[in-house]
């Protein structure tokens, strides 16, 4: 027989296995293995290089969520994250250290019984009540602690039994037909009748009114337990029997139904059961065989199950707990190598791995397999057919017709990486390294690789495929490329076009929408380019190489950092904001996922079934998980603040706390009891009078504060647990930090005081210095005037008198009652006028203000004086309230309406001249008319006349008060001056009460 008939029968009798393994009964089942506990469940255990306690005794939980474990070093409570030994509790004392029984009634509180020298103590609201040997209750170690149905405590200790009566404990012994000694249990079961384990047997009563009588069989039972069926379970240290009130009527040996150190059950019934070194778990109404489960050598000692669901296992080498998985694990006989998943029809899924099998599953498990080639892709085609695809051949297979096709010679040895079905009943095929191809009619058509310089050949196949509309095909690339193959026309989508996932890992199309997952991060196609989806607090969703979208509308990536769901109202969102940041829902190894989605072949790494449920494969498991219907922790999370700590120091969180003075930064130490994930509870927190809103530290504990002021802070912290259920009621502290002397009110004030004496002497010095320096000046000032009025009294004043006394001579010489004598004698009289004027000027005064000090009079005796020596009318017009002036205000605008009137009188040629006075509330207005000759424009564009010094001194004089001079003249109109100075400069005001006192300190 020649090599190549050989290798044809192979072919056709792998092809032939498939066949058969396709068209098989739905009831030819392979065998299905034991379940193993951790495919139901997650197990995380502490030991003592975690910190947790060792020899745990006894596990119970709070109303206040706390864990507590009784353990041989002590009491501990545990918060899902960290362990702390409990000497007190509440602020109050243990009575001993050495802890062997622990009970949380649902009111709150909790009841610790003691090993070595016997003893109980119950811490409720802030209170203990100690109660000890000799007080009613029984002497020795307290073994067991627990409620009746009618509300009262039962305590089973080493020398008997008690209940609690008010204050003190009343024993049950002999009387009630209990032995004296060594009661290791006592127990109520579902009809309330009580069962107690003693030393040499268990016995029962129907209520407590009734003597205790033996219960069958007969013997050291040491423990007692009821399954949800009613059935009662006792252990003589190694072995299980039925428990009865009394012997059957036949009379028959009691046979051990179960061999265990300890059992128990959890609300769903499902058994527990201790062994040396690990445990056995028996689901409720399965006659499947046990989960066990090993504990790492340890004893198992305790059992718990929490209010969220999770069970807690005590042992002699630390703490374990089970939490149910979200993702479940496929029972198997052997692990996979890398598997290929596709889509049943009807339900489950096809997977085929590298070690040559292919198997039909289940979510119950393996229904079927079969050897077959190394399988390295699969393909559900539209008609419902099986494509596989190996490093050999692909092989399509549906109902009892089964094809196989060889890879074309080149490309033998290389694995098939992506098929998707193209028109007519054809299917593209991408071979590692070769490229594309499409195998229609039996024979392999090439396709030509694609025009991108950045992908060398080895590069030019598809990562993935999918089918497109009208018989077009997407192809996903490395290095950062999406092709779209329609017909002739080939379209490239890179970075240009929004791409930027890195190597693309996978393809997936629903309802029309083109979605692509990659090395960095996940796109969609809005028909012209992609958008990368974004998630809040900047997720990317890396490594990507699976996509679903269900019936609902929600999305599910499968990648490097688990399983991500983003429910339909965002994706909605992004669909018309394609910048929105997603919402998402994240499952990992928290919730039983085991590995991480392949990031080369096969792919796709996650598939959704007909049934509706999503498939995920790992490197060598197979998970999957109900969309529809997620466990969900319905239980809030109690939150509260543990400690504060200031530099080294720390203090107990009790409302009002007063920190010490100079406190300005602190941490404060929160936390969130929820015991199921505590990695994922989140948290918010706000420090009243320093945060403006709440702060998102995520699942950090602690909450740092620096740069604080005395004063009266609250804290408040919120927490969500795993699945982000939020406590509406918020954990408070309130505290103070009290100033130091130099942050009181009072030291402030007496800064205040002391800067403003400072300030007020500093004020005096100020004030003496101006004061001296003024009358330096003013001393300087008159020295100055002085000098000035001696010269001119010597010089000029002189020479007029000279000159007065030569025409006095003349006026003697004239006849006395002639028109010469008197001019000469009116001019003696102006020119003594001119003498005490220049007088009155060198000193400040004037002659007129010792007896008039308003400018209307001084100017109406101007204007008279000026009328009589010349021909012209003058009219003195004031309008408004007279305001009295300032000393110089009044000068200064006396010397400007002097000069104004003596140019029109003297050199305007006017017959008649206008001086009006405007007294108003904001200002003081002086205008001067006449009906002259004008000024010369010349004059009047270069603002003085060379020569004279008339204009010039009226414009000084105005900028000395402040004010405006106007000079208007118009040929043949003659001439208006007009100055207009502010009321706050010029009028007299009444100084106010620090202006007097100033200037009475200054005098």
């Amino acid at each position: 027989m020649t090599t190549a008939r050989a290798t044809l029968l192979l072919h056709a009798a792998a092809a032939a296995l498939c066949g058969m393994l396709l068209c098989a009964p739905q009831y030819a089942r392979a065998q299905q293995p034991a379940a193993r506990l951790l495919e139901q469940f997650t197990h995380t255990s502490w030991g003592a290089l975690d910190g947790a306690p060792v020899d745990i005794l006894s596990i119970t939980q709070t109303s206040d969520g706390w864990l507590w474990l009784a353990a041989g070093a002590g009491l501990y409570r545990f918060d899902g994250k960290r362990y702390e030994r409990m000497d007190s509790v509440g602020g109050h004392a243990l009575l001993s250290s050495n802890v062997r029984t622990l009970y949380a009634p649902p009111e709150g509180g909790l009841w610790v019984g003691y090993r070595m020298g016997g003893g109980i103590s119950h811490f409720h609201n802030g209170q203990v009540r100690h109660f000890n040997p000799g007080q009613g209750l029984p002497a020795g170690a307290i073994t067991s602690i627990t409620r009746a149905p009618d509300g009262k405590l039962w305590v089973a200790a080493r020398d008997g039994l008690a209940w609690l009566d008010g204050e003190r404990f009343v024993s049950v012994g002999a009387s009630e037909g209990l032995p004296a000694r060594r009661a290791r249990q006592v127990f109520f079961d579902q009809t309330g009748r009580q069962w107690a384990a003693m030393l040499g047997g268990a016995y029962s009563r129907a209520d407590s009114h009734s003597p205790f009588r033996p219960a069958w069989p007969a013997g050291d039972l040491t423990a007692i337990t009821q399954a949800p069926d009613g059935t009662l379970w006792a252990t003589d240290d190694g072995r299980y029997y039925h428990l009865l009130p009394e012997a059957p009527q036949e009379k028959t040996n009691a046979a051990p139904q179960a061999m265990g150190s300890n059992m128990y059950f959890d609300r769903d019934g499902n058994q527990w059961l201790f062994r040396s070194g690990g445990l056995e778990r028996r689901p409720a109404g399965s006659s499947a065989p046990p989960q066990p489960q090993d504990l790492s050598g340890g004893l198992p000692q305790s059992f718990f199950q929490d209010r969220e669901g999770n069970v807690w296992i005590g042992s002699s080498g630390g703490l374990n707990r089970f939490r149910r998985n979200r993702l479940m694990t496929l029972p198997l006989q052997a692990l996979f190598d890398h598997p290929a998943i596709a889509p049943m029809n009807g339900d489950g899924v096809w997977a085929g791995d590298r070690s040559g099998a292919l198997h039909a599953l289940g979510a119950e498990g393996a229904r079927r397999q079969t050897q077959a080639e190394r399988i390295s892709a699969l393909y559900r085609a539209s008609d419902g057919a099986l494509w596989a695809g190996s490093g050999a051949a692909v092989w399509r297979t549906q109902g009892t017709q089964v094809a196989r096709y060889p890879l074309p010679h080149e490309a033998l040895s290389y694995e098939v990486q992506a098929m998707s079905e193209a028109a007519g009943g054809a299917m593209w095929v991408s071979i590692v390294r070769e490229g594309l191809y499409l195998l229609k009619d039996g024979a392999w058509q090439r396709q030509p690789p694609l025009p991108v310089p950045q992908l060398i050949m080895p590069d030019q196949f598809p990562t993935s495929l999918v089918a497109g509309d009208g018989g077009a095909l997407w192809a996903g690339y490395l290095r950062n490329h999406i092709a779209l193959l329609d017909g002739e026309r080939t379209s490239i989508y890179s970075s240009e076009q929004g791409l930027e996932l890195g190597n693309v890992l996978t393809l997936y199309r629903s309802g029309g929408q083109l979605w692509a997952g990659g090395e960095r991060g996940v796109a969609w196609f809005d028909g012209q380019r992609f958008h990368p989806l974004h998630g809040k607090k900047g997720e990317i969703f890396r490594g990507v190489s699976g996509i679903a979208l269900t019936a609902k509308g929600d999305l599910w990536l499968f990648g490097v950092e688990g399983l991500t769901r983003v429910a339909a109202a965002q994706v909605r969102q992004i669909m018309n904001n394609p910048a929105h940041e997603v919402e998402y829902e994240r499952f990992d190894a928290h919730d039983g996922l085991l590995g991480a989605a392949s990031q080369l072949r096969p792919m796709p790494s996650l598939v959704m079934g007909d049934d509706g449920l999503l498939w995920m494969a790992t490197a060598n498991r197979i998970n999957w998980i109900n969309p529809a219907h997620i466990a969900r922790n319905p239980v809030p999370p109690p939150v509260l603040v543990q400690d504060v700590v200031v530099g080294e120091q720390h203090y107990i969180p009790l409302s009002g706390l007063k920190l010490p003075e100079s406190t300005s930064s602190l941490r404060i130490d929160y936390t969130a009891l929820s015991l199921s994930v505590p990695e994922r509870v989140r948290f918010r927190y706000r420090l009243d009078g320093v945060d403006r809103d709440w702060q998102d530290p995520g699942t950090r504990r602690q909450a740092f504060y620096t740069n604080l002021d005395p004063g009266h802070y609250r804290f408040r912290v919120m927490a969500a647990n795993d699945d982000g259920v939020w406590n509406p009621q918020e954990a408070s502290l309130a505290f103070s930090i009290p100033p130091t002397f130099v942050e009181t009110a009072w030291f402030k004030l007496l800064c205040a005081a002391a800067a403003s004496l400072l300030l007020w002497i500093a004020y005096r010095l100020r004030l003496r210095h101006v004061t001296r320096q003024l009358r330096r000046r003013l001393e300087d000032r008159a020295d100055e005037r002085e000098r000035i009025a001696r010269t001119l009294h010597d010089t000029f004043l002189q020479s007029v008198q000279g000159l007065m006394l030569r025409v006095q001579t003349l006026l003697r010489r004239l006849p006395a009652n002639s028109e010469a004598y008197k001019l000469v004698e009116k001019i003696l009289n102006q020119a003594d006028q001119v003498i005490a004027e220049g007088r009155n000027q060198v000193s400040g005064l004037r002659k007129v203000q010792d007896h008039h000090h308003d400018l209307p009079h001084m100017f109406g005796e101007l204007g008279q004086q000026l009328r009589e020596e010349h021909a012209a009318d003058f009219a003195l017009i004031v309008t408004g309230q007279q305001t009295p002036l300032t000393e110089e205000g009044r000068d200064h605008l006396y010397h400007i309406g002097r000069e104004a009137l003596l140019n029109a009188f003297r050199h305007g040629g006017a017959s008649r001249i206008e001086l009006e006075l405007g007294y108003a509330t904001s200002s003081f207005t002086l205008r001067v008319r006449d009906d002259g000759r004008g000024i010369d424009e010349q004059v009047l564009a270069n603002g003085e006349r060379p020569g004279h010094w008339g204009l010039i001194g009226m414009r000084e004089r105005a900028a000395k008060i402040s004010a405006a001079l106007d000079l208007w003249c118009r040929p043949g109109m003659g001439t208006v001056m007009q100055v207009c100075a502010p009321g706050a400069v010029v009028y007299q005001r009444r100084p106010g009460t620090l202006r007097r006192w100033l200037l009475r300190e200054a005098a």
